[in-house]
């Protein structure tokens, strides 16, 4: 789970999100003091500071997640699941982090969660970062093939990966929960290619456009 900064924008891992065999399990991460900082107050469904080593647990989704998700009861919720890319039969973490589960009442964005040391064994689909800084996300279409430019002296961050059209036109940024492995894998010479597979819809969360990165 990332909360996106007022001012600037940078969206800070605050949590994790799980299943397993005792049900549903969430727990604040080690950045939730950074985000503290920037203003974030603990959720009133998780009042209390529990991390991941003790987290919070329940048989069913937590109401924070839950109320992310369309009603399969809308008569668009078909449509809606088409636009994120994501099948009726998904899991609910499927549909949340595909999605993003964003809403206009917070801040707070799900994403699938990958380790820094991940080898990209599977594709990740992600949401562009950063694309109101750029003019590239206007000549992109679905299934274009996309470019990743590594840019290790980026003051912001050395291991930011920019997004490129084929023309080399930027669309923003790999976001920043994926950086850190992109860029190893990048650096260390492994071919990752990428794809655009279209672009969110609801207005809710801008029109972010969803990219596939794979090992070719």
């Amino acid at each position: 789970m990332l909360w996106g900064e007022p001012d600037g924008g940078r969206r800070i891992v605050i949590g994790e999100l799980w299943q397993d065999t005792q049900g549903f399990a969430f727990g604040y991460g080690h950045e939730i003091d950074a985000a503290t900082e920037k203003g974030f107050r603990l959720l009133p469904e998780f009042p209390l500071r529990r991390g991941l080593d003790a987290p919070y647990r329940s048989g069913h989704l937590f109401a924070t997640f839950a109320q992310r998700i369309p009603s399969p009861r809308r008569p668009d919720f078909q449509q809606i699941l088409a636009s994120w890319g994501v099948q009726d039969g998904d899991s609910q973490l499927a549909i949340l982090a595909r999605s993003g589960g964003v809403q206009l009442t917070d801040r707070i964005e799900l994403a699938e969660y990958r380790a820094p040391d991940d080898a990209l064994a599977a594709p990740l689909v992600v949401r562009v970062a950063g694309m109101r800084h750029y003019t590239g996300a206007g000549s992109l279409g679905e299934d274009d093939a996309v470019l990743l430019r590594r840019e290790p002296g980026n003051a912001h961050d050395a291991n930011a990966t920019a997004i490129l059209t084929a023309a080399g036109v930027q669309v923003g940024y790999v976001p920043r929960q994926y950086a850190e492995f992109v860029a190893r894998l990048i650096d260390a010479g492994v071919p990752v290619s990428a794809r655009a597979l279209g672009r969110l819809t609801d207005p809710v969360d801008g029109g972010r456009w969803l990219v596939r990165l794979a090992r070719q």
